[in-house]
């Protein structure tokens, strides 16, 4: 008859002092590690080894979620984890328990403490730049829109300071808001447009605003033609052609001739 001999389960205590990284990869805990493990059965030549990485490995992956300011609660945490039995997976071997012991250096707890703080005031010095360089954009696109704004927020904060040089600058300040608009080509010749328009008059601006609908329409912008003749609808009258003279006749001296009937 065969016997079956049982092997007595050993038992061990582990002893372990290793750092461990934090948040910040360059700050890391020291750590001392103490507990007891029990190998169940024949199957590890070494129980003591697979325990004490066992503590190593869980202090790492939670070492590596904490801050290095945050060296209780990481103690705690492991603890609680390490404090009760448990099967190592794929050995022969318990943890019975594990007590950790974390610990920072005062000089590395200043030091982070020091990084801690400029980071939070470069982050608060960025926030207020983005948000008064949000301020100056809905300012500048609100300038473009109405120009007059710069009066009103005179007037409104500092009346005293409204002279007639304040008032003879202000114009120039909306044209270089206006410059650096999208489109500022565009913005600069309905600039000059308009500059050269306002003297001209009236029906030679009555044949541009025509021949300016006419180009418009042939392009497909009917309904841009339509607001560019109700807009100059009051300011340029409509003139009816007087009898003998053609609807179409142009103002003297735009085609470089002059136009007579026939």
């Amino acid at each position: 008859m065969t016997r079956i001999r049982l092997w007595p389960g050993r038992q061990g205590t582990l002893t372990a002092t290793f750092t461990a990284a934090s948040t910040e990869a360059d700050f890391r805990f020291d750590v001392h590690a103490e507990g007891r493990w029990q190998a169940t059965r024949r199957g590890h030549h070494d129980p003591d080894a697979s325990a004490t990485c066992h503590v190593i490995d869980e202090t790492k992956r939670l070492a590596a979620e904490h801050s290095v300011l945050a060296a209780a609660e990481l103690q705690h945490r492991l603890n609680a984890l390490l404090g009760r039995p448990r099967q190592l997976r794929e050995t022969t071997v318990n943890l019975n328990w594990a007590h950790v012991h974390v610990h920072v250096d005062p000089e590395t707890q200043h030091v982070a403490h020091t990084r801690l703080r400029l980071r939070a005031r470069a982050q608060t010095q960025w926030e207020l730049k983005q948000m008064t360089m949000a301020q100056a954009e809905t300012y500048r696109d609100q300038l473009r829109e109405d120009p007059n704004l710069l009066v009103a927020q005179l007037l409104l904060h500092s009346p005293q300071a409204v002279t007639q040089q304040t008032l003879e600058i202000l114009p120039q300040i909306a044209r270089s808001v206006a410059a650096y608009a999208p489109g500022a080509k565009w913005v600069q010749t309905a600039l000059l447009l308009d500059k050269w328009f306002a003297d001209l008059p009236t029906d030679a601006k009555r044949f541009i605003i025509d021949r300016l609908s006419t180009t418009l329409t042939e392009f497909g912008g009917e309904a841009i033609a339509q607001q560019l003749r109700d807009a100059h609808a009051t300011s340029v009258p409509a003139e009816h052609p007087t009898q003998g003279e053609g609807s179409d006749r142009s103002p003297a001296g735009l085609n470089g001739y002059d136009h007579h009937s026939g």
